[in-house]
C-alpha cells in the first residue's frame, strides 16, 4: 500500500508539464555611493514560457566583487510572473565598505552575482507540494558584470 502511495506521488510530481522560467541579468548599476556602503541595483529579466502564471516566492542571492564575497541575501519576490511573458525585477546589492578594505570601491571591479529563485508550480497541487516541501521548484542564475566605481573620493 505504501509503495502504491509513493508511486502515485512520484507520478504526480513527475508528470508536471510546467517549464522553469528563464532568468538573466539585464543590467547592474551603481545608484548610490557613500563612505559606508555602495548600493547597486541588479535588473533581472524573467521569462515565463508557460500558459499559466507562476507565483514567485523568494530570491536567494549573493555577490562577489573581484572574487571576494561582499553581499548575501534572501528577499521575498512579491510578484507573479505573467503567463507567456517577460518581466523585469530589481534586486538591491549593498556593498559595505568594511567588506572591501574599509572604503568605497574605486576604479572598476568584476561583480559576480549568483543565486536562485524559488517559485510555485501552477494550480492547487503545486501550492500544496511547495508548502509541504515535497516539491520546491527553483531556477538558478549566475552572471558577471564589470562595474565602474569611479575615483575613490566619489568625484
Amino acid at each position: 500500500m505504501l509503495a502504491l502511495l509513493l508511486g502515485a506521488l512520484a507520478a504526480l510530481c513527475g508528470c508536471d508539464a510546467t517549464r522553469s522560467p528563464s532568468l538573466a541579468v539585464a543590467d547592474a548599476r551603481i545608484v548610490e555611493r557613500r563612505s559606508e556602503a555602495t548600493l547597486v541595483h541588479l535588473t533581472l529579466e524573467l521569462t515565463n514560457p508557460n500558459i499559466e502564471p507562476l507565483p514567485l516566492v523568494e530570491f536567494q542571492y549573493r555577490a562577489d566583487l573581484d572574487g571576494r564575497r561582499v553581499f548575501e541575501s534572501r528577499r521575498a519576490a512579491q510578484a507573479t510572473l505573467r503567463r507567456l511573458g517577460t518581466q523585469t525585477l530589481l534586486l538591491p546589492i549593498v556593498i559595505p565598505a568594511e567588506r572591501i578594505d574599509g572604503g568605497p570601491p574605486a576604479g572598476s571591479g568584476l561583480l559576480t552575482v549568483s543565486g536562485r529563485l524559488l517559485y510555485i508550480a501552477p494550480g492547487q497541487l503545486g501550492e500544496v507540494l511547495f508548502d509541504t516541501g515535497v516539491r520546491v521548484p527553483k531556477v538558478s542564475f549566475s552572471e558577471s558584470v564589470r562595474l565602474d566605481f569611479g575615483p575613490a573620493d566619489g568625484s
